[in-house]
């Protein structure tokens, strides 16, 4: 069994516990949490000339519309270029459409895709992707979407956003939080492109969503493909579409979808794995602002006598969607801890029949990393992706005869080629907690989509 294995369904053993626990420490001791928010440069390249949105104090369920005006001081090619959104607890309503750009100093004007927000409080912000690495910038906007909605608006520009800049052009890491406070108990345990809207983000500052973004989403990683006729991204061949879910409702479709682990949907159902330090309810299975919400939250909870610290979601298709072979894809929003994938995050298939139907890990987070695996009665064999996979991306394995290849962000990672079984397996996607991990609570695992193709 590979070093990083962790079936979703068996037992964990002492010895691999005490292994995956092993793994956690030395990732800490390496300076893997203070990895997602080195030092940068002392002046930011991109500078936002402008930011707004229309209209400026939106009905609930109204579309929106973003505009920003940027130039570079010198060019900047960037990986992605986004404007992102954070409500006042802290999920992400990013703007679809994040965009690779080459910026200049000539003015750019940059207008994602429209999007609907349920009604609440928004901050908004641009930011870009670089060498892997996320810069939020100022200003800083702020919108209420409702009957009764307002605006403020946005703090003035600087030509140089820097952590010295005053409030009004770079948001300080010491500003009190007013309007959207962290749903985290430390500013490490969720995911960010750095804790403050600077061009030097620091892994130890305070959220302060009145002035800055929530510290608990990132601007998406990989841009949401659209429905329809569009293939897995990244792995090829002549596809056709068998099962989609673009959660664009307001509440869990169950024409398609079960709560919960087994039994009872409307209760509190015991976890998949004893190593799981949660149980599972329905009240944290949520659907809003084009997402699947799997939300763990440190509530303690009594299942069969047993008690668990912690209560998280999770969804299955048992009983009402299975396949045998085909590409498999989410774009899930994985919760961190410092600069690793916190808790137990998954997005896997099972058969009815375990082990002898197998279970298809496409990702799974363990010990701070993204993990794919393979189990059957073979053993079960996978790796780990390098790099931080905390925050928004796209997670993707293709199902063959006698192979399973594994793709995240549309790149090859993986390939497994033994024990891979042939019986029908369901889809599953939750938000475990493994106490011995790097672990975060209240933790929202995000899903923009969920899709299914064969050929």
């Amino acid at each position: 069994m590979a070093k990083h294995s962790k079936s979703r369904r068996g037992t964990l053993t002492g010895t691999r516990r005490l292994a995956v626990l092993a793994l956690a420490v030395a990732a800490t001791g390496t300076g893997a949490a203070t990895a997602w928010a080195l030092p940068a440069a002392p002046a930011e390249p991109v500078v936002v000339d402008s930011l707004s949105i229309t209209p400026t104090a939106p009905g609930s369920g109204a579309p929106v519309t973003a505009t920003a005006k940027l130039h570079a001081t010198k060019q900047t090619a960037v990986q992605a270029l986004t404007i992102a959104v954070r409500s006042a607890d802290g999920a992400n309503y990013d703007f679809p459409g994040a965009v690779p750009a080459t910026l200049t100093s000539a003015k750019r004007t940059f207008t994602p895709s429209s999007r609907t927000f349920p009604a609440g409080k928004y901050t908004y912000f641009v930011a870009y992707e670089t060498n892997n690495r996320w810069h939020n910038l100022a200003p800083i906007g702020s919108f209420t979407a409702g009957p009764a909605g307002t605006v403020t608006p946005a703090p003035t520009p600087s030509t140089t956003p820097s952590p010295s800049s005053t409030p009004s052009s770079t948001p300080s890491p010491s500003s009190t939080p007013t309007s959207a406070p962290s749903p985290t108990s430390t500013p490490t345990s969720t995911p960010s492109p750095s804790s403050t809207p600077s061009s030097t983000p620091s892994p130890s500052s305070t959220p302060s969503p009145s002035s800055t973004p929530s510290a608990t989403a990132s601007p998406s990683a990989t841009p949401s493909q659209p429905s329809g006729t569009a293939g897995p991204l990244g792995i090829p061949g002549s596809w056709h579409s068998v099962f989609a879910d673009e959660f664009n409702g307001s509440s869990l479709d169950s024409s398609k979808w079960n709560p919960n682990w087994f039994g009872c949907a409307t209760c509190t159902t015991p976890p998949v794995n004893s190593a799981e330090s949660a149980a599972y309810a329905p009240s944290q299975i949520s659907e809003s602002g084009g997402s699947l919400h799997l939300k763990a939250e440190q509530k303690p909870a009594t299942v069969n006598g047993k008690n668990y610290a912690y209560t998280s979601g999770l969804v299955n298709t048992n009983g009402k969607a299975q396949f045998t072979y085909g590409a498999f894809e989410s774009r899930i929003y994985l919760p961190a801890s410092g600069s690793q994938v916190a808790n137990w995050p998954a997005f896997w298939t099972d058969g009815q029949n375990w082990p002898a139907d197998g279970e298809l890990d496409v990702m799974e987070g363990l010990s701070g990393q993204a993990c794919y695996h393979f189990h059957s009665p073979s053993g079960g064999p996978g790796g780990c992706a390098s790099g931080n996979y905390s925050g928004w991306h796209t997670f993707g394995a293709e199902w063959a005869p006698g192979s399973v290849t594994y793709y995240y962000d549309g790149v090859k990672v993986g390939q497994i080629t033994t024990g891979i079984t042939s019986s029908p397996m369901y889809l599953i996607l939750n938000n475990a907690v493994y106490a011995s991990g790097p672990t975060a609570a209240p933790a929202d695992m995000q899903v923009d989509y969920v899709r299914v193709w064969q050929h």
